[in-house]
């Protein structure tokens, strides 16, 4: 039973003798009222020290002063003063950080357990406690405790006091705290509650902290699909709305080029490293944050975004053809600079309208990047053969589609270029081509989309196609790649 320290003052108060360690005893009790993790592990400790006070004062009271304070109160003051030097710093923790540490704390715990049993043997006192048969409690205490830390962490009425609490806690703590509630979601086989708060409460503090999940491969029911059938697509994906965490519409992406299977798991996995650091560096700002991918969910893995309710940048011009056409533009070359700033450079490999989102205030994203590499590198089917970009050739620079190179940052400002001119016509490159392969023979021949003329052109001009943005667009689309400027001197170019 825990006794307040008051309680265990009124008990032993007539002793006279005993009261050096009572007072260290009455600084553990206040110490351990401040616990919020492993309450009943510390609750059997707390009574665990109280009776080994009154074991010894039991078999002290007869003896002579001097043997009593020798044998008796000089050892149990010791082994009362470690114990309360080792508990000491978890007082001091806030609760995240209790929780995430509880097996550390746990392991003190243990260690003090192992004192007091080790000062009982010296005395040779077994009569009134069993020195192992704390074990057993101890471990049953262990999972008790973790039940209740879950059922702590799940309990909405802690959402804001997690959120506050996590934002004084380092990084680490912070990831060891989402790791841990990750991995103690429901089980996506199980029957779902809406209402559970273990996903409400990690989606706040992961807002709280503007942190991915700690594990990207998203397998314990993070995310699940809305709705029998899909809402879009292309050729090589469909695209699902779903719930985050029960918290966030998200976007769900079913990669219909590639299958579910170990490669395409191990290629995701590398791929996660990228989505992160590109997340550090921009925290949503100019690209579509990447929450994770799926590979548990049918035979085919997908992908999930937040949901961005104004769609695509060519749907969204095409809707709102007075939106300033020069900011978007702008807006997607600073996102493009976020991805060729990295190091080492994030290469996108399939830019165009399509693959640009609009945020709910208008802003653009730059969203998929890295995709077609990924199909690449799971098919081995060259870019252009790709089922993922067959519809991409307008986009596709020259090297790209006939010298069988690498994507890289110069074949992005190459499509760059096509998709300004995609923007600010409301029309694909080559709009007056009609057939694809048309198209990459002209592009072969060194040829390039002329100017806009009559109405499309007289509205592109309206739109900001002047004389300065053609210019800069040439430029972009160079036949040889290194003659294209790159994407920080565009911008430089655009805001001169």
């Amino acid at each position: 039973m825990a006794r307040s320290s008051a309680q265990a003052v009124a008990q032993v108060a007539p002793v006279p003798w005993i009261a050096p360690a009572m007072a260290v005893l009455v600084s553990l009790i206040d110490m351990f009222a401040k616990a919020s993790s492993n309450k009943n592990a510390v609750r059997q400790l707390q009574d665990r020290c109280f009776k080994l006070l009154i074991v010894l004062e039991d078999n002290g009271k007869n003896a002579p002063e001097a043997e009593r304070t020798k044998a008796l109160i000089k050892p149990l003051h010791s082994t009362l003063e470690e114990i309360l030097e080792r508990m000491k710093r978890w007082s001091t923790m806030s609760a995240p950080a209790q929780f995430i540490k509880q097996d550390d704390m746990a392991a003190d715990i243990q260690t003090s357990h192992m004192n007091i049993s080790d000062c009982l043997t010296n005395f040779q006192v077994t009569s009134h406690l069993d020195i192992h048969a704390w074990q057993e409690d101890f471990e049953a205490n262990r999972k008790l405790d973790h039940d209740e830390i879950i059922r702590y962490l799940s309990d909405i009425q802690n959402t804001q006091v997690l959120a506050i609490a996590v934002q004084n806690d380092t990084r680490e703590e912070v990831r060891a705290l989402m790791t841990m509630m990750q991995k103690c979601l429901p089980d996506p086989s199980q029957a779902q509650d809406p209402s559970h708060g273990l996903e409400v409460n990690l989606y706040r503090v992961q807002k709280a902290t503007q942190a991915l999940l700690p594990n990207l491969h998203l397998k314990r029911g993070e995310v699940r699909r809305l709705g029998q059938y899909p809402v879009g697509g292309n050729g090589s994906m469909d695209i699902w709305e779903g719930m985050y965490l029960n918290e966030e519409k998200v976007a769900i992406k079913v990669l219909r080029a590639v299958h579910a299977d170990p490669r395409s798991h191990k290629r995701f996995k590398r791929e996660v490293d990228i989505w992160k650091r590109v997340w550090e560096v921009d925290h949503g700002e100019h690209t579509l944050p990447l929450y994770g991918f799926c590979q548990t969910d049918g035979p085919f893995p997908y992908i999930v975004s937040p949901w961005q309710p104004n769609g695509n940048a060519i749907t969204y011009v095409k809707k709102y053809p007075d939106v300033d056409h020069r900011a978007l533009i702008i807006g997607i070359t600073e996102g493009i600079l976020v991805l060729h700033s990295m190091s080492p450079p994030v290469v996108h490999g399939d830019l165009k309208g399509a693959n640009i989102v609009i945020d709910a205030t208008g802003k653009p994203l730059i969203a998929d990047f890295g995709f077609s590499k990924v199909i690449e590198d799971i098919t081995g089917e060259p870019v252009t053969q790709s089922t993922g970009v067959s519809n991409s050739h307008r986009w596709l620079s020259p090297e790209l589609c006939f010298d069988n190179s690498k994507m890289n940052i110069a074949s992005d400002v190459y499509a760059y270029s096509m998709t300004v001119l995609e923007l600010m016509t409301h029309e694909q490159p080559w709009a007056t081509v009609r057939n694809t392969p048309e198209v990459v023979i002209r592009v072969d021949k060194g040829e390039r989309p002329k100017r806009p003329e009559g109405a499309v052109g007289e509205a592109a001009l309206a739109r900001g196609l002047d004389d300065h943005l053609w210019g800069v667009m040439q430029a972009c689309w160079a036949n040889d790649p290194a003659q294209r400027p790159r994407i920080g001197d565009v911008l430089r170019y655009l805001t001169a």
